[in-house]
Formats: C-alpha cells, structure tokens, sequence
C-alpha cells in the first residue's frame, strides 16, 4: 500500500517562545489539558479530513488482511495511509510541546483519527489504564507534586465543532490527579469541577493528559464528526501499532523523512535496556 497524496502540512511552523512555552507547559499539568486556537491552514485541515475520508470509503480498509485499519470510531496509522497525517506528527508547535512534557527522546506512540458517524459517541474514561491508582483511603494525589505525563494525546477538530450538538471532547480539570476512574457515567466532577466541553474550529488543537477523566460527546448532529490525532509518550512507553512485535513500519512512510521524524516514528539512538 502507498501512501497517498502529497503533503501540505506547514513545514516552517514557529513554535512557541520559551516563557510561553512554560506557561503552557505550567497549566498543562495543572489541569490536565491546554487548548489552541488557530493552529492548522484550512488547506491542512481539508487535506486531513479528506485522507480520513478518502481512507474510509476504500474497501480494503475494511478488510482483516488489511491489518486493523478500522476499528469502530478509530481509524488506525493514519501516517501509513496519507502523508499529511505524517507529517502532523512533527507540526509546529504541537511536536515541541510534546517534547518539553514528555522529554527530547519522546515518539509517536499512535496515530488513530477519530470518525463519529452522527449518533455515535463515547463514554468517560481514562486511556488504557490507571497510571497511579490510589486506594479508597487517599482522597487524591498531593497537589504539590507535579503528575508524571507518560503519554499525551493531541486532538484536531477537522469539522464543525462549536455547538454540543456535533459531538466535542469533554474533559474533567485536575481529574488526572484522582488516582482513580470517572465517578460517574453521565456527569463525573473532581473537587467541584465538572465538565469542561472544549468547542473548536476546524484546525483548532487541544491536547490532554491520558489519565485525565474525557469523552467524546455524542454526535447528535447530521454531520459526520472528523478528529485529527497524534498520541505521543515518553519512550518508555512502547508504541501501539498492530500487529505489535510483529508489526513492520512501511518503506514509503520513511521516504524524506527528517532525522527529528525519523526518531518520532521509532528509529530512537541506543539506550537504556538495548
């Protein structure tokens, strides 16, 4: 399979200043999430949601000899399917904020967008699983301690996302902290702060803490609901793509790759353990 079309991701992206980027960094941990105004070009955000399209409708995608493409709402390695979605992976100034909260040797550990036909949604919950459980005894983790973030997933709006009616991300501030699972299936709040609907423009960008409390709200629209993703973690995390141990990168997604996206798609430098 040949990776398809021609790249417009914006290639000369500025990321952000150091004191911004601390700020940022600061209010990322603090409430598990930041949100980004203005990141993506329409034409990156049209040439996004056209390769998830385009990527749905080819019946080999829904094929087992595809190799897991399409999984539900998810649509799998994206990065070997259309090169914008590559080269995402290293936009400006999405990849050097995963770099600053996840350290210089971070990868990508994931690449699934995200298609909600209308009616489909999904449940509260953290990512795979408690990170730092705690038991009933312990009503949180100490504020005074930064929360480790092992893996980090960043999310685009690729549709209409500004009403609650097409489906957004919810999230729950500070629910990181919890050491524990959603307190409720319907409304859950940490500390007296309940959902937090993060409504968006098509190339807007938010990124959230794995172990914070989220969802995608149901699409209660006639629209069909687009997210652009990458799921980046430090590299002690391995990276999820099936079929794991006997998964082989393609050829074609290296082609042109830099040395910093080489690296975020896993051609790390020796290191601890081999």
């Amino acid at each position: 399979m040949r990776m398809i079309s021609d790249s417009v991701i914006v290639n000369d992206a500025r990321p952000f200043g150091e004191k911004e980027t601390e700020q940022i960094v600061e209010q990322f941990h603090r409430d598990g999430y930041y949100f980004l105004e203005n990141v993506l070009t329409p034409e990156e955000v049209e040439a996004l949601r056209d390769g998830m399209e385009r990527k749905y409708q080819d019946p080999r995608m829904h094929e087992d000899e595809a190799g897991d493409h399409i999984r539900g709402v998810s649509m799998m390695r994206m990065y070997e399917y259309d090169r914008n979605f590559r080269d995402l992976i290293v936009r400006e100034p999405l990849v050097s904020l995963a770099e600053t909260i996840l350290g210089e040797d971070c990868h990508m550990m994931s690449q699934n967008a995200l298609r909600y036909d209308p009616g489909e949604g999904g449940g509260w919950h953290v990512d795979d699983r408690l990170h730092f459980p705690l038991s009933d005894d312990l009503s949180r983790h100490d504020p005074r301690m930064r929360l480790p973030c092992f893996v980090l997933n960043a999310l685009i709006p690729l549709s209409k996302a500004d009403s609650i009616d097409y489906g957004v991300t919810q999230v729950v501030p500070g629910s990181h902290y919890s050491g524990r699972q959603p307190n409720s299936k319907e409304n859950p709040s940490f500390e007296g702060r309940g959902p937090v609907s993060l409504f968006a423009e098509p190339g807007d960008l938010y990124m959230f803490h794995n172990q914070v409390w989220h969802r995608g709200s149901p699409n209660n629209s006639d629209q069909v609901r687009y997210v652009g993703s990458v799921v980046y973690s430090q590299r002690i995390i391995a990276q999820r793509l099936y079929p794991f141990i006997d998964y082989r990168m393609p050829d074609h997604v290296w082609e042109d790759a830099s040395p910093r996206l080489r690296r975020l798609l896993g051609r790390h430098k020796k290191g601890a353990y081999g």
